[in-house]
Parts: C-alpha cells; sequence; structure tokens
C-alpha cells in the first residue's frame, strides 16, 4: 500500500511541475511580457525606463532562470500582483476561497446525498415507479442548464414565496447565518452533477446485481440489505467515487455561472474577471490553483480506490 502511495504522489508530483512548465510557457507565448505586465500608460517608456522594469520582472535573464525564478517564487507563495488592483494575487485568492469552499463542499453534499442513493434505489426496483423517477431526474437535470435552474430557483423560493435569499453571501455574517444563502446556489450548481451521478450509480448497480456473486450470496440466504450494500455497493463504487471526486475539484475550480447569477464571490469568477480585464498575473494564479485542487482531489481519490478495491494497488 505505501509503493502504491509513493507511485501516485510522484505522479502528482510530475504533472504539477508540467502544469508549472505549461502555464510559464503560455505567460511567454501570449506576447511580449511587458505589454501584458507594464501598467496602462506604459507605452513610449524611454530605454532606461524599459530597461529597469526588464530587470524588475527578470525578463532580461534567459527562459531558463526567468522560469527557475518563477518557481522558485511560487514556492514561496508569491505568484505576483495583480494589474487591476495592484495587489498581491496569493492575498485575492484567499479573500475568494473561502466562499468557493462553501459553494463547492455545499453543491457536492447535494450531489452526493441526492444522486448515490437514487441510483441505488433505481438499480434496485428496476422496472417499477422509483426507477422511472430516477431515470426521469437524471434525464430533466442533466438537460437543464444551471442558469436556468438558478434563475427559477430564484423566481420560485426568493421572488414569490420569499423564503430564501436571491444572492450573494455577506462575510460579516455569522455562519449559521449564512446557511440560508448557500441553499440555492448550492442547488442550482450540484443539480447536473447530481443526476449524472444517479444515472452512473444506476449503470454500475445493475451490472454488479447482474454478477455471479451476487447470485451465489442469494442463493446463500444473505439479506438484501447485506446483498444491496455490503457486496453490491462496494463493488460498483468506483465508477461513482470517480465522478464524485472530479465532481468536487469542478466545484472547488469556481461554477461560473452559477456565481454570475447567484452573484456568488468566489474563484470562478475571480478568474473571469482576470480574463476580461487582461490581469494575467491573477489569470496565472487562477489556474495554477485550479490545476492543484485537481491533482489533489485524484492523488486522494486513487488512494480511496486502494482500499475499496486492494487488487488496484498492484496495477
Amino acid at each position: 500500500m505505501q509503493g502504491f502511495i509513493v507511485r501516485r504522489l510522484f505522479t502528482a508530483m510530475v504533472a504539477a511541475l508540467a502544469a508549472t512548465m505549461v502555464v510559464f510557457g503560455i505567460s511567454r507565448l501570449a506576447g511580449d511580457p511587458l505589454l501584458l505586465y507594464a501598467k496602462p500608460g506604459g507605452y513610449g517608456k524611454s530605454p532606461e525606463q524599459t530597461a529597469a522594469l526588464k530587470n524588475k520582472l527578470g525578463l532580461d535573464r534567459p527562459l531558463v532562470v526567468q522560469y527557475v525564478i518563477w518557481l522558485r517564487n511560487l514556492g514561496r507563495g508569491d505568484f505576483g500582483r495583480s494589474l487591476l488592483d495592484d495587489r498581491q494575487v496569493a492575498q485575492v485568492l484567499r479573500e475568494r476561497t473561502s466562499a468557493t469552499l462553501k459553494l463547492a463542499l455545499g453543491a457536492w453534499v447535494f450531489a452526493t446525498v441526492v444522486g448515490v442513493p437514487l441510483g441505488v434505489l433505481s438499480a434496485v426496483k428496476r422496472a417499477t415507479v422509483p426507477d422511472y423517477l430516477g431515470r426521469g431526474f437524471a434525464l430533466f437535470g442533466q438537460a437543464l442548464p444551471a442558469f436556468w435552474i438558478g434563475m427559477m430557483a430564484i423566481l420560485v423560493f426568493a421572488v414569490k414565496l420569499h423564503l430564501l435569499p436571491s444572492a450573494t453571501l455577506p462575510s460579516d455574517a455569522p455562519l449559521l447565518n449564512q446557511i440560508k444563502y448557500l441553499i440555492l446556489p448550492a442547488i442550482a450548481a450540484g443539480w447536473g452533477p447530481a443526476a449524472g451521478l444517479t444515472r452512473l450509480t444506476r449503470s454500475a448497480m445493475l451490472e454488479t446485481l447482474d454478477s455471479e456473486f451476487i447470485k451465489f450470496a442469494r442463493c446463500k440466504g444473505v439479506s438484501s440489505w447485506k446483498v444491496v450494500w455490503k457486496h453490491a455497493f462496494r463493488n460498483a463504487l468506483i465508477p461513482p467515487l470517480t465522478m464524485s471526486a472530479l465532481m468536487l475539484a469542478g466545484f472547488l475550480n469556481g461554477v461560473v455561472v452559477v456565481e454570475v447569477v447567484f452573484a456568488w464571490p468566489g474563484i470562478g469568477r475571480l478568474a473571469l474577471d482576470a480574463v476580461w480585464n487582461n490581469d494575467f498575473p491573477l489569470l496565472t494564479g487562477t489556474v495554477l490553483g485550479f490545476a492543484g485542487l485537481i491533482l489533489i482531489v485524484t492523488f486522494l481519490a486513487d488512494v480511496a480506490y486502494a482500499y475499496i478495491d486492494p487488487r488496484i494497488r498492484y496495477r
């Protein structure tokens, strides 16, 4: 088991290094770095001013040296300064991380709590009313776009019924009071993934329930509860776990559409603003943050695979 974890950790480190190379390479291929980093009004600088700016940004050194310096700064948590408001990118990301974590965890919990049990129920009760309801939810859940679900949720629960707030997240409110602001965005963000998780769980459970060892367990007189949850569900858990891990990584990266609809102060909107404002240091920081989150979540999913199915660690 330790060897499996070491191999996966080494692979994650290599992937992280490759991600930094790609991001750094794009930053240099996008055009003259001086045009990306210089503040507005910087055109027409004197040669002395241009040389000073190159020296400050390290652009007067070879490309490999620039990458090493940039990588060293990343190790210190220094992503550079935002061009729009001249603030440290790391500080801006920290300010948005809390809201993104709350939305990501809320949407992930909703999608998992709804999708997995509904998929299991649909597979166990195949060709019955619960199965048709589960398949209908999976169909319409994946067909309806997130922005439409968000707007309908605001119209019904905020405008018509006045039960929940419609938008944003007050940072100064107590944590328990923030939950009511989280309900609608979490449901809107998790609705589609919950539908996909329902379909995937149902398919995996149907394949497992038709296996010979399940038939043998039933012949031995094992109770239906143990057959479903102890034998079938554990063997069918790998595909839903994979989707759940990638789903969590996607939520952590920021659900841009949902954040825009609900005016949520998350990382997704921050990345979108960085694109519109051509704020390349801020965009670079968000992209590296996204890549790091995906690597961490996939690494934890690989470790979970080995605990669920011991045969995986030998592959």
